[in-house]
């Protein structure tokens, strides 16, 4: 057992040589001792740097819901003169998610009096449709999302526009050949109910700027994620442990050594409500049929083409199986919610996004229609890779951010076909023809991009 009163620093070579043993391996009651220890931590050193107010994100989701009991009885426990102010950016959320919210923090106060402040509420800092189109579609994971966006928008021919293409050898990321179509300004498109084209690229930005203000909130915070849920947060863990003390923006992830498991353990011990979003029943422990997994943004796109994986699995001729469970995020929400469904994913375009990740969702007709046309313009995207491989790189190369008017080499082109396994003999004169033809393409695109605007 860990003694609650010992600090446990671990340097970064020891976070990154460990943090996999720490998370699945270290005892429940050991982790809860960790993450104790972490709460204490922060809110002394808040204390000590004359810090009033501290913010728990708190989304309404299980995870936050965690989070915040346990930072309230480390609070209470310590004695801290640190006020707590919940805070929720208001996202693309389920309809019981803000009454959970308000209904959750005024029970604490009762029992927490006067450290516990009311509720704040931050709202996106624009439209989510508006977000969408104007700063990027999430896709993938936001290392995807990050990659795709920096190659369409590549200011100079730096490092990670060779490294993806596999030019240079040593290269740490590398775009996969089954998403290379991604790239392609012909491939990222869609017609919209107005029979409008629409282009769409790609981005992270999406979450920065739902969640409205609270990254830019300079007051110290706790955040209830954990490690092993994505690459980044890793990363981040292994670079910084679970408290980040530093005066500009400090915060605590005292959940990050804990897994999906660890957190219903501890809600079933201490018999917490959750969102109703869940539909769990605590008696019953029913993890096996819960209606949703994960709230936060209803619709958005980060990881389920995991999910789809185990969907795939159990869904024979795409019909859905009768195990809940087995049902991905999107097949849910159209289930449930079928007006929200309707508005999230097909009125922003986002069904699209769905059909490039290989999405199906089995109990809307309409969609799987488009899902089965769009996968074959896909396949058939593929039937001609080398030219489009070609076409893809010289889309690169006129970017409006290339202000250095730089170019790949006619060796750059082989490297890259041959990074792809395909044959790499090409000509000065195919390359000359195809940039012709590109710049030809992106006038077109850029008068109709103009058209649209004037409407």
């Amino acid at each position: 057992m860990l003694n609650k009163d010992k600090k446990i620093n671990l340097n970064q070579i020891n976070r990154k040589n460990h943090l996999d043993e720490l998370i699945y391996f270290m005892p429940y009651q050991d982790k809860l001792e960790w993450a104790e220890i972490r709460i204490k931590e922060f809110l002394q050193w808040c204390e000590e740097n004359k810090f009033e107010e501290v913010t728990i994100s708190f989304s309404g989701g299980k995870d936050s819901t965690v989070l915040l009991d346990l930072v309230l009885k480390v609070h209470k426990k310590i004695k801290s003169k640190v006020y707590l102010v919940p805070a929720y950016a208001i996202e693309i959320t389920f309809p019981s998610t803000i009454k959970f919210i308000k209904d959750t923090v005024l029970n604490y106060q009762k029992k927490y009096k006067k450290y516990l402040k009311n509720p704040l509420f931050k709202k996106p800092a624009m439209a989510w449709k508006e977000i969408l189109l104007k700063k990027g579609y999430p896709i993938f994971s936001k290392q995807v999302s990050v990659l795709l966006n920096r190659l369409k928008r590549s200011k100079t021919k730096n490092l990670l526009t060779k490294m993806c293409f596999g030019i240079e050898q040593t290269a740490r990321y590398k775009i996969s050949y089954n998403r290379l179509f991604l790239l392609d300004s012909e491939m990222t498109f869609y017609i919209d109910e107005n029979n409008k084209r629409v282009d769409y690229f790609f981005s992270e930005k999406c979450c920065d700027l739902v969640k409205g203000g609270l990254k830019h909130d300079k007051r110290p915070s706790f955040i209830g994620t954990l490690a092993n849920e994505s690459t980044l947060r890793r990363q981040s863990w292994i670079a910084n442990g679970c408290n980040i003390l530093s005066k500009k923006h400090s915060m605590s992830r005292p959940l990050s050594l804990w897994t999906t498991n660890d957190v219903w353990k501890y809600i079933k011990e201490n018999k917490l409500k959750i969102n109703d979003a869940y539909n769990y029943n605590i008696k019953k422990n029913n993890l096996d049929d819960l209606r949703f997994t994960r709230l936060g943004c209803t619709s958005c796109p980060m990881g389920s083409h995991i999910e789809e994986i185990i969907s795939n699995k159990y869904s024979k001729n795409d019909i859905l199986p009768k195990e809940y469970k087995y049902w991905n995020r999107f097949e849910k929400l159209n289930e449930y919610m079928p007006n929200l469904y309707e508005t999230q994913i097909w009125k922003t375009g986002m069904f699209h996004i769905l059909c490039d990740m290989n999405i199906k969702i089995r109990n809307d007709k309409k969609y799987m229609e488009y899902f089965y046309k769009r996968r074959k313009e896909i396949e058939n995207w593929y039937k001609d890779i080398k030219n489009n491989i070609l076409r893809v790189m010289i889309q690169i190369e006129m970017s409006d951010n290339n202000s250095t008017n730089w170019k790949y080499t006619i060796s750059d082109f082989k490297k890259a076909l041959k990074n792809f396994k395909i044959d790499p003999v090409i000509s000065n004169n195919e390359i000359k023809l195809l940039r012709e033809q590109e710049k030809h393409k992106k006038i077109i695109r850029k008068n109709l991009s103009n058209e649209r605007k004037k409407e």
